[in-house]
């Protein structure tokens, strides 16, 4: 396969779907992800750019889109940025639900091209940002909105040292998850848990149990070196 833009390789491999547990959006997806990330390193080049996550709905991200959905008054009026975005499905939500600013960021420009896409799909809005979590900024008040990012080791450190940054700055975190074995329970403050159909050659099973909860620094959910400290 010839190499394209980023844009048009999610157009090229993706067909538009309708989200069951989330039917408020659609997305530019996989029909077949095992497939289509063979297809992305043929197009690209192995290696070259992160996996294809951003062409498939994760159940962390489908829990967080579903509570915003459910729970406007969490974002509205409120900027959003939304940390390792893929698909683009929390930001989307979170501009329907009435943030006045919504940014949607990932180290990976076709997951970029993604969430442009998809946005353009479900007609809103959304800022982007090719970073890591890091490099984010934000100022008191804003709300971080990060869906299944506890996935490997070095990412889930990564994630943790910067979120727990962003939050001691004065920004709200709130995570999605489905209890995945980084993910860093003691520091989390659960507010609700959906059972999610997941696709069982991604996941291994059908059903998973997948929580939203609002990232604590409470003094006794947090040692000296806070999340980082939890993924070694």
């Amino acid at each position: 396969m010839d190499r394209v833009a980023p844009g048009q390789l999610v157009l090229d491999l993706t067909e538009v779907q309708t989200l069951l547990f989330v039917p408020e959006i659609s997305l530019h997806l996989a029909p077949d992800t095992m497939a289509l990330w063979e297809a992305v390193d043929s197009a690209v080049g192995d290696g070259e750019i992160p996996p294809p996550f951003w062409a498939t709905a994760w159940p962390g991200g489908l829990g967080l889109a579903r509570f915003v959905l459910d729970h406007p008054e969490v974002v509205a009026g409120r900027e959003v940025i939304d940390i390792g975005t893929g698909s683009g499905m929390v930001a989307i939500a979170a501009a329907l639900a009435g943030a006045t600013v919504v940014t949607a960021c990932d180290i990976d420009a076709v997951a970029i091209a993604a969430a442009a896409s998809n946005a353009r799909l479900n007609g809103v809005e959304l800022l982007t940002q090719t970073a890591d979590v890091g490099d984010v900024g934000a100022a008191r008040g804003v709300l971080i909105t990060a869906g299944d990012v506890f996935y490997s080791v070095d990412i889930a450190r990564a994630m943790g040292k910067g979120l727990e940054a962003l939050a001691r700055a004065g920004a709200e975190v709130l995570i999605g998850d489905p209890h995945r074995p980084l993910l860093p329970d003691s520091m989390l403050e659960p507010m609700v848990t959906y059972d999610l159909a997941v696709d069982p050659a991604v996941e291994a099973v059908s059903m998973k149990e997948t929580m939203v909860a609002r990232l604590s620094l409470a003094p006794e959910a947090v040692g000296e070196a806070g999340l980082e400290q939890s993924h070694r």
